[in-house]
């Protein structure tokens, strides 16, 4: 065998793979720049669930049910759970929080709050009173929100500063407190929520008194009180879903502050764009966004919890009474649910916002004034609209 001839065989290969290795490091790159684009709030693989109707309570004291998805006949039925004048400032009012998956069901205790301090509460088998509370007597924000278990219900009443939870089946109060300075003016707890890694805890901004408290939701005892700047006025607020997470409302300096739980620590704070009010938002399923209503335009600010910037503008239809009411999650996690609040002469309009792609996916418009729109099981839905409620009627007004 010739010797020279295979040691020349290999010197040459070993030159062939060198240069080869060379080229492919040296060679330009063929991979596409991607530009960062918001990323979905919901995995791509999720199913989308739409399973569920609406149960709206409007401004004057109608209860609807309404099918976000049809666009042919959204409007299933009605009844005046109670009858509130279209002549005073008496209003079926904002804001009712049930539990992020939470749907109302048969023979379930719903409340109705006015923001005048009553508190109607209906059973959903028949839609009738069946008890009324005398929170405050002024006109002014009232809130209501669930608990974690849906076994009890928190009221916040802004004008008498009280404070009170329920139990949800025996409709007893449990606690009330009431929070005003030593001047007897009220601190203005015009909101409220349970924390949901912790459901012995309550969070409640006190607007006039420039602090959010962590209540204790047994007792009534103030656990912890993160003090705000003067005049910031802390206004709504909500917790993520995973409760570690608290993003705060401010109507005096327009901005939403973000804080941990339960220490209340803060992480960052967004300065509302241009002249835009804050006023209520709500963050997505994995609490990755912010998404935050204003009061005074028909669009949704879209906020990053990493980097705490705006990161873009949804832009909602256009109405003759600008602002919105509330904005929730819908069971599941597909949507945001938006209530374009409007008034009991023009009406309003309830939007579906798709969390995957963060744009318009359903406009549900109503010749109502929905004040409150609560998930419902659609077997509930298809009861009542068979045998409680009367049929839809062209022109409704409330």
């Amino acid at each position: 065998m010739n010797y020279k001839l295979l040691l020349l065989i290999g010197f040459l290969v070993i030159i062939a793979i060198g240069f080869g290795a060379a080229y492919l490091m040296l060679k330009p790159s063929t991979t596409t720049t991607i530009t960062p684009t918001i990323t979905s709030s919901t995995s791509t693989s999720t199913p989308v669930n739409n399973n569920f109707y609406f149960l709206v309570l409007t401004q004057k004291g109608i209860g609807m049910i309404v099918n976000p998805f049809s666009t042919s006949s959204s409007f299933l039925g009605f009844q005046h759970v109670i009858n509130v004048s279209t002549n005073v400032p008496t209003q079926v009012y904002y804001w009712e929080e049930l539990p992020y998956n939470s749907m109302i069901n048969l023979n379930q205790i719903v409340l109705m709050p006015l923001n005048n301090g009553t508190v109607y509460a209906f059973n959903t088998s028949n839609m009738k009173v069946i008890k009324s509370f005398t929170v405050g007597n002024s006109i002014g924000f009232i809130g209501v929100a669930y608990s974690p278990d849906m076994r009890y219900i928190a009221i916040a009443d802004g004008p008498s500063g009280v404070v009170e939870v329920i139990n949800a089946n025996t409709l007893q109060v449990m606690w009330s407190q009431k929070f005003v300075s030593p001047t007897g003016r009220t601190y203005y707890p015009c909101d409220i929520r349970w924390d949901p890694a912790n459901p012995d805890i309550i969070l409640v901004p006190m607007r006039f008194n420039n602090s959010v408290d962590e209540i204790n939701a047994t007792s009534g005892e103030v656990i912890k009180v993160l003090s705000a700047s003067p005049g910031s006025q802390p206004y709504m607020l909500s917790p993520n879903t995973q409760g570690n997470m608290l993003a705060v409302e401010y109507a005096g300096n327009n901005s939403i502050g973000f804080y941990s739980l339960p220490n209340l620590t803060l992480l960052g704070i967004v300065k509302m764009p241009g002249s835009l009010v804050p006023q209520r938002g709500v963050f997505t399923p994995n609490g990755e966004y912010y998404l935050e209503a204003p009061s005074n335009a028909n669009q949704v600010v879209v906020i990053s919890t990493s980097s705490f910037n705006v990161v873009k503008n949804i832009t909602l239809p256009q109405t003759s009474s600008p602002g919105l009411a509330e904005i929730g999650l819908t069971p599941g996690g597909s949507y945001a649910f938006v209530i374009i609040h409007g008034n009991f002469q023009t009406g309003g309009i309830i939007v579906l916002i798709s969390l995957s792609s963060l744009s318009v996916a359903y406009e549900v418009p109503l010749t109502t004034a929905p004040a409150i729109a609560l998930p419902v099981q659609v077997s509930t839905g298809n009861y009542l609209v068979n045998n409680v409620l009367l049929p839809p009627v062209t022109g409704l007004h409330c």
